[in-house]
């Protein structure tokens, strides 16, 4: 019985040895437990994603904030070769990396500025700050990584180096505003500053256009990446046509990706592109328009559109320097010529007061004598043309008192289309006996506070003008209708003829008093100076164009000052 009491005593113990090493181990992986959940907490808590890989490049686990960064499951990623992560293009250099960094494990900590880019679970890439850590058990290495979405980041310092080097552009771009160089040379200048500018995904072709104080037009001023004789150089564009003229006449940014319907324009040498068309503006009014041309399928984009504005702005500052400069140049100009001719006025009214009367005089005795003379000699012949001949000095001294007098216009509620349309009826036979034809287009307006006799007087001038330069066949197309000039409303007349028009001497002179393009016999070189000087006195102004073999076009501005 001892014996067998002994056996079953010794049993007893041995169960109760495994009962309380089988609690002993109850015990320890209950703290391992709670050391792995602790474990786990850490790694959830750091603002990081974390991911462990063994020597043999395979994840071994990862946190809660890798789950959010990339899309995966730990179950998913775990025993997966870490090369899931990174994206295809880079995988072979970052297995270089790995090889090289596990021949002499050390630790890596952010901020190295290496170019690394992660793989998201739905194909995402992002730029990534990536720190490691070596963790050495019995058996082998685990590399332990922090991930870093760096994409904000990098906007940030994107952001930070593009607006220092629009910053920098912008200051060359206003010490150039201030050299005193022609427009078109400053705007070769600055297009060459945008286009060079860093960050900024244009092409290398650009162009700037000033638009026409007196028309609704752009006129190019300088051109980048173009061939001279390129037949892509839109070298005038009217408001509201193709791209950059809608942008003009919306006054706001026009963007294309692509050369799409909108282009009304098209050429030989097109190509693929895009668009930034940006009016430059002052006031509210379109004074200019910058043109930049894009990669195909370039997206829109605010930073660089902020950049092209302040440009824009530049822009603006000297295109109105300019203006300015050349306006007190006109007006110095104007002014000089103002004081020559009110002296020539002066001299010729009071040498035309001591010639009409002898003059008079001879002509009543000139034709006395005709009278007297037996008709077909060659005394009568003689007396005819001498009164002929002081007729055409009395109608010449008649314009020259005219044009040299201080007017007082004497106003009254005027139909302009009235007017023409009697001037048009009393030369009607002079245009059928050269075969010209007349087209009449009017516009709406009320009628103006005008001196009928000395507008009537101002275009019949144009349309005499108008009828010696053409031949038989020609055109002439009269418009009339309102706009504003520099927010000042006006009438217009437009006289467009297609006669043999003048060269840029003549249009430079055909205002000054006696200067004419006519031969002797049929023109004095005064009317057109009358005419300007009758439609200035109404406090409007006059445009001429001319080409050569191709017309001239005279456009008489009123102000529209209703009754």
């Amino acid at each position: 019985m001892r014996t067998h009491n002994g056996k079953k005593n010794t049993t007893l113990e041995e169960i109760e040895r495994l009962q309380e090493a089988m609690q002993a181990v109850r015990h320890c992986n209950g703290e391992l437990q709670k050391y792995k959940k602790k474990l786990n907490q850490l790694l959830d808590s750091s603002p990081d994603a974390m991911v462990f890989v063994n020597t043999n490049n395979m994840i071994t686990m990862v946190n809660t904030q890798f789950e959010h960064m990339f899309g995966y499951t730990q179950d998913e990623v775990t025993g997966k070769e870490l090369d899931i992560l990174i994206p295809e293009r880079f995988r072979d250099k970052h297995k270089d990396r790995v090889t090289s960094f596990l021949s002499n494990p050390m630790p890596r900590p952010m901020g190295m500025n290496l170019e690394i880019h992660a793989l998201k679970k739905n194909g995402d890439e992002f730029p990534a700050d990536i720190g490691l850590s070596v963790l050495k058990t019995e058996d082998e290495y685990y590399i332990s990584a922090a991930v870093r979405d760096i994409t904000k980041r990098r906007d940030v310092e994107k952001q930070m180096e593009l607006d220092y080097f629009l910053q920098k552009a912008l200051n060359e771009m206003l010490e150039i505003s201030l050299e005193p160089l022609p427009i078109e040379h400053q705007f070769e200048k600055i297009l060459d500053l945008i286009l060079a500018t860093p960050h900024l995904a244009l092409e290398t072709r650009g162009t700037l256009y000033v638009a026409r104080d007196d028309k609704d037009v752009l006129i190019l001023k300088a051109s980048q990446g173009f061939e001279k004789s390129s037949s892509s150089l839109c070298r005038e564009i009217p408001f509201g046509e193709c791209l950059c003229g809608k942008a003009a006449s919306r006054a706001e940014i026009i963007h294309a990706d692509q050369f799409d319907d909108r282009h009304t324009r098209d050429h030989e040498d097109i190509f693929p592109h895009g668009h930034y068309c940006v009016p430059i503006l002052t006031g509210g009014r379109t004074i200019g328009l910058m043109n930049i041309y894009l990669k195909e399928g370039h997206k829109r984009s605010s930073g660089e559109e902020q950049f092209l504005t302040s440009v824009a702005h530049t822009l603006a500052l000297i295109i109105n320097r300019h203006n300015s400069a050349e306006e007190k140049e006109n007006l110095q100009s104007q002014l000089a010529d103002s004081e020559k001719l009110a002296a020539l006025g002066r001299f010729t009214a009071n040498v035309a007061h001591e010639i009409r009367n002898p003059l008079t005089a001879i002509g009543g005795l000139a034709r006395r004598l005709q009278k007297r003379v037996t008709e077909g000699t060659k005394e009568n012949d003689y007396a005819g043309f001498i009164a002929s001949e002081v007729t055409v000095l009395e109608k010449i001294l008649g314009k020259v008192l005219t044009y040299s007098r201080e007017t007082s216009l004497e106003r009254e509620a005027t139909n302009i289309h009235e007017i023409i349309d009697a001037l048009v009826q009393l030369n009607e036979d002079n245009f059928s006996d050269k075969d010209i034809t007349v087209t009449k287009s009017y516009g709406t307006f009320p009628d103006l506070d005008l001196n009928k006799t000395e507008l009537h007087e101002a275009i019949e001038n144009i349309i005499i003008n108008s009828l010696d330069s053409m031949s038989p066949g020609d055109q002439l197309t009269i418009t009339t209708g309102s706009k504003n000039v520099k927010e000042i409303p006006y009438v217009y007349v437009s006289f467009r003829d297609t006669g043999e028009g003048m060269t840029k001497g003549q249009l430079n002179a055909i205002f000054e008093p006696f200067f004419t393009t006519k031969v002797s016999a049929k023109g004095t070189g005064l009317g057109l100076p009358i005419t300007k000087k009758i439609v200035e006195d109404h406090g409007g102004f006059v445009t001429v164009e001319s080409e050569v073999g191709r017309g001239s076009t005279f456009t008489l501005y009123l102000p529209l000052n209703q009754m």
